[in-house]
């Protein structure tokens, strides 16, 4: 007998169904009311919140002319059993609502490097009720882009694709072109030499500080490096960094030009945008996913809505401009 009341005197551990307990009890005034509503008797209630007293060390409702109200002891045990309650209702709400349409509760990881096109794309993404949320995850490297795809780490990237790299996709990974060339731009100072000009020849350019990726960084580096053997030309002048901001501050104070995406944005008293002669350089930008997947399900929206997103970035740049003018009905019907 002695061993067995000892065993009667090991606290109990809460769970969420003992704070659901206290939490009709208080909301019913009673009891009784309360037994009723958790579809119990009302002994086995009453002895339910003598061992959670006792567990805790103190009365957690008293009787008054009110009925069953909590003690200062109770008041602090509900405060924060609201807030659990709240968090395992909110909880079950999201997973019920998703498991009603049949989605995924896991977040779309978004990854590549496609400028502007992330943040809309991920926004639009995370409208759409095959999506419960979106995840960012941007890798300047296609190639360790579609390495993520691959290992499920990511899954959906935008990336582009150098001519130099034929970029091979695992056995279980599929690319959708957006559109099979789109032109590399040059950026430089609105007051720069070549400013005035509305296309600049990739050997004038030369004439100039670049500034560029550093050497191996990804597979442009290479890319431009063959286009420059091919032109005969160099760069003898040139700054390496990873860092935007870098990038900016040096075309801004006329100290470089260099490569941007077609679709940057223009400031007309900062940076402008020039397009480059005959477009010597340029590149394939794609969808890369999974197979049997919610994206592969969803690809051809998907392409639909950054074909959207392309149409909208019209008046970003006036080389921009120009080139959609000419290649957009083609673009808008690829893939």
């Amino acid at each position: 007998m002695r061993r067995l009341r000892a065993l009667r005197e090991v606290p109990m551990r809460l769970e969420i169904r003992h704070l659901r307990t206290l939490a009709a009890i208080e909301e019913t005034g009673s009891l009784s009311r309360a037994a009723k509503r958790l579809g119990m008797s009302q002994p086995a209630l009453t002895g339910l919140l003598q061992r959670m007293e006792r567990s805790l060390g103190g009365r957690l409702f008293v009787r008054s002319e009110r009925g069953s109200v909590p003690t200062p002891l109770g008041a602090e045990v509900l405060d924060e059993a609201r807030v659990v309650l709240r968090g395992m209702d909110a909880i079950h709400a999201r997973v019920d609502r998703w498991s009603r349409r049949g989605g995924d509760t896991q977040p779309v990881r978004l990854g590549g490097f496609c400028g502007f096109l992330h943040v809309p794309l991920g926004q639009w993404l995370g409208e759409q009720p095959w999506v419960p949320d979106v995840a960012l995850c941007e890798d300047v490297d296609p190639r360790a882009s579609v390495h993520k795809v691959a290992i499920a780490a990511v899954d959906l990237a935008v990336v582009y694709r150098s001519p130099t790299d034929p970029q091979p996709l695992p056995p279980n990974v599929r690319a959708r072109t957006v559109h099979p060339a789109e032109p590399v731009f040059v950026g430089m100072a609105h007051d720069h030499p070549l400013a005035d000009q509305r296309a600049v020849d990739l050997a004038a350019l030369t004439r100039y500080p670049w500034v560029d990726e550093p050497p191996g960084a990804t597979p442009w580096s290479r890319y431009i490096a063959q286009v420059c053997r091919e032109a005969d030309i160099d760069f003898t002048h040139v700054h390496t960094t990873m860092s935007v901001v870098t990038v900016l501050d040096l075309l801004r104070g006329s100290t470089a030009t260099g490569p941007v995406l077609a679709t940057s944005r223009e400031h007309d008293h900062d940076v402008v945008i020039r397009a480059v002669r005959d477009m010597p350089l340029w590149w394939e930008l794609r969808l890369v996913y999974r197979a049997e997947t919610v994206i592969a399900d969803h690809i051809d929206q998907i392409h639909a809505q950054v074909i959207d997103l392309y149409r909208g970035r019209r008046g970003c740049n006036p080389a921009f401009d120009e080139w959609w003018s000419t290649s957009g009905a083609e673009l808008a019907s690829a893939g």
